[in-house]
């Protein structure tokens, strides 16, 4: 574990600051029990079985979320740098996590304890509507991408990745095809598809 430098102070800051203004004095006392973790490419953050009990920023790189299904890696969410991520039925219900998750990349991860949030959000009344705000948007993204993949054409999967999903462009800059094949449902093959196709078109 890691104390925050400045720019991740900063990331912090402005993360919340997109879901609702926070005020000085309790963005100054939050900042204090948000840590760091570090891990490098490949290497696992969360094991399924594990219980979650962190909420999480991406300060640097890129986290996979998966489960397997027959041996077949299923991707659920894929989180750049900016974003938040974490395996949040396990962390609702305190229950072992069925899904696991990896770093793509190096990666360094800002994160907070549930208690903690917990007893912030009683302390401070902004508290609770800064992260009713964060989740919010959290369910829009889900929301979104549910919405995408009700459609069996690959093409149309496609547009509406980068129509309706915010975190899209983000996605797209540090991420692996196959992790983007992955997460649109879609076969590599597929993916690269329609990949060449919007690039003729855009020509």
């Amino acid at each position: 574990m890691e104390i925050l430098s400045e720019s991740d102070r900063q990331l912090l800051y402005k993360f919340i600051q997109l879901a609702t203004p926070i005020s000085d004095d309790l963005f100054s006392e939050l900042v204090t029990y948000f840590k760091k973790r570090t891990y490098t490419k490949g290497e696992t953050i969360l094991k399924e079985g594990e219980i979650e009990s962190k909420s999480n920023i991406v300060a640097k790189g890129v986290v996979h979320q998966f489960f397997y299904d027959e041996d077949v890696p299923i991707t659920t969410n894929i989180t750049p740098k900016g974003l938040p991520f974490n395996s949040l039925k396990s962390y609702i219900n305190k229950t072992p996590s069925q899904e696991i998750q990896e770093a793509i990349t190096d990666v360094e991860i800002l994160s907070i304890e549930k208690k903690d949030l917990e007893m912030l959000a009683q302390k401070w009344a902004e508290m609770g509507f800064v992260l009713y705000r964060i989740h919010e948007y959290i369910l829009l993204d889900r929301e979104n991408r549910m919405s995408l993949l009700q459609y069996r054409n690959p093409s149309k999967r496609f547009q509406l990745f980068h129509e309706i999903v915010g975190r899209s462009n983000l996605m797209l800059e540090s991420t692996p095809d196959k992790f983007i094949a992955s997460y649109l449902n879609m076969t590599p093959q597929q993916y690269s598809k329609e990949k060449h196709l919007q690039n003729v078109l855009k020509k």
